[in-house]
């Protein structure tokens, strides 16, 4: 473009006004991805130095459908011991999600706080509902970031992974492993430095396959475990916290500081679902508006113009955003 112009014409400042003008150019906007580096740091969430504070609760599916119907699994993960809960489910429905969490309900009652995705099976008025009656914090990841959630994203990558090989020979079969899956979640966890069935019950897994009673621990035993008990737990966390410290060290070698968006601002943002026929749409939807500043990067923004494509609210991440020109 400078080449072409420059055979023609002499213009001040040429190269800052090609770059202007290039900045503000819409299609270009919406149509390409974000190079260089990606902004937005990694932000570990706090963790309690405790079981059953923290939950992070999502589903796998939909699976191939068996003769009970089963098409999904719900998966909850102690943020903490990350010790795992997995039902087999017929659908994604709030209503079927509270009644598996209120099994773990009668048997450990209620944590403080649940990290869930976006899906209708909780933002629903009944799941907000028996999270506000119940005392529970609720706390949804940003769409399209997966890593918000990723105990339970690393849970689930194992999770399909057995099953693929527990059911090789008939994969309608996959809900009758689940039990056994469910007792092989509870081995080592590195992040921790021991098994989360230790760190939540305070003794050995006692394996299915063992068909004799075991004795009750002798005292002594107990009486160790008490003592070492919050000696235990204080080394979990130290783990927790050397493994999340490496893991942000290591997402942030490849990460740049994200830009700050401001309430009102206008911006693009990236498309995260690719439907039939998407593939050569935009890949960045807008002009949107930034109605709240969130935590870590994140925000909440508003569709300017009602007939343009893309949802009317949603929130997004600052490493898909781009920002809008300013003659909008």
């Amino acid at each position: 473009m400078k080449e072409i112009i420059s055979n023609s014409y002499y213009i001040n400042h040429l190269d800052k006004k090609l770059q202007d003008f290039m900045t503000t150019c819409i299609p270009c906007l919406l149509a390409t991805r974000k190079s260089g580096k990606q902004e937005g740091f990694l932000h570990p969430i706090e963790k309690e130095s405790m079981p059953l504070h923290t939950l992070h609760i999502d589903h796998i599916g939909p699976l191939m459908e068996t003769k009970k119907q089963y098409n999904y699994i719900l998966t909850m993960v102690d943020a903490f011991t990350k010790f795992t809960w997995i039902f087999p489910t017929k659908s994604t429905t709030s209503k079927e999600t509270l009644d598996k969490l209120k099994i773990f309900q009668q048997h450990f009652g209620n944590p403080d706080r649940i990290i869930t995705d976006k899906v209708t099976a909780f933002t629903g008025n009944d799941f907000r509902e028996f999270c506000e009656t119940e005392g529970i914090q609720h706390i949804t990841i940003t769409t399209g970031v997966p890593r918000g959630n990723g105990q339970v994203e690393r849970v689930h990558r194992t999770i399909i992974s057995v099953l693929t090989k527990l059911c090789i020979e008939d994969p309608f079969l996959w809900y009758k492993h689940i039990s056994q899956l469910q007792r092989a979640l509870s081995t080592y966890h590195r992040s921790i430095d021991t098994t989360p069935f230790i760190l939540m019950i305070g003794t050995n897994l006692r394996q299915k396959e063992n068909l004799e009673i075991i004795q009750i621990l002798q005292s002594e035993e107990v009486e160790q475990y008490n003592r070492n008990r919050e000696d235990l737990r204080v080394k979990a966390k130290q783990h927790i916290l050397k493994v999340q410290e490496e893991n942000r060290r290591n997402f942030n070698k490849h990460r740049k500081e994200g830009c700050k968006y401001e309430i009102g601002d206008f911006v693009a943002i990236k498309r995260t679902q690719f439907g039939v026929g998407l593939k050569l749409r935009p890949k960045y939807l807008g002009p949107y508006r930034i109605i709240r500043i969130k935590r870590n990067d994140r925000y909440d923004v508003e569709k300017v113009h009602a007939h343009d494509e893309g949802p009317g609210k949603t929130s997004t991440s600052v490493d898909q955003t781009k920002q809008w020109p300013d003659d909008l």
